[in-house]
């Protein structure tokens, strides 16, 4: 009688825990005008964090509920990071780094992604600062993965500064 009590908890955290809201709930800001961010975080010496997801994907709502969205809410990362979604699968206007105008979807071939989870980091002209977290594989260590990017992006900027 205690294993099926157990089994049927297990399945309603493993539930619970799954469930996540979709990314347009989320309040991370959707990518917009990325000139205007990078004039941002080039004053501030911070990067542009972005997150290339997709709608139907299920491990980008993984990495948006458990790090993502907490990271942006915390506080811990302002003037640290700016966070930005990008929606591959939508047509959703966006002004690039350069100031052209295009959409979301667009943007992410240009960039060659295609696939999701992917987030990189930019400096304020839209090059990459840290080799990028590509997809979903090991949640252990995700969250270190992704604080370590977010550490040698800015330690990139830190030496890009005193030049």
């Amino acid at each position: 009688m205690h294993r099926i009590w157990a089994k049927l908890l297990k399945g309603v955290l493993l539930a619970g825990i799954l469930w996540l809201p979709p990314l347009w709930a989320s309040g991370l800001p959707p990518a917009a005008d990325l000139e205007q961010d990078g004039l941002r975080v080039q004053q501030e010496r911070m990067p542009i964090l972005i997150f290339f997801a997709a709608e139907d994907c299920p491990y980008c709502e993984l990495v948006n509920g458990l790090y993502l969205d907490p990271m942006y809410h915390s506080g811990r990362y302002e003037g640290k990071v700016l966070f930005r979604v990008v929606q591959i699968d939508e047509i959703t206007d966006l002004k690039d780094f350069d100031g052209r105008r295009t959409d979301h979807e667009s943007f992410a071939e240009r960039e060659g992604v295609d696939f999701t989870p992917v987030i990189r980091l930019y400096d304020h002209r839209g090059r990459e600062l840290a080799p990028e977290l590509f997809g979903y594989s090991a949640p252990d260590f995700y969250l270190g993965y992704l604080e370590q990017a977010i550490e040698t992006a800015r330690a990139r900027l830190r030496g890009v500064a005193r030049r």
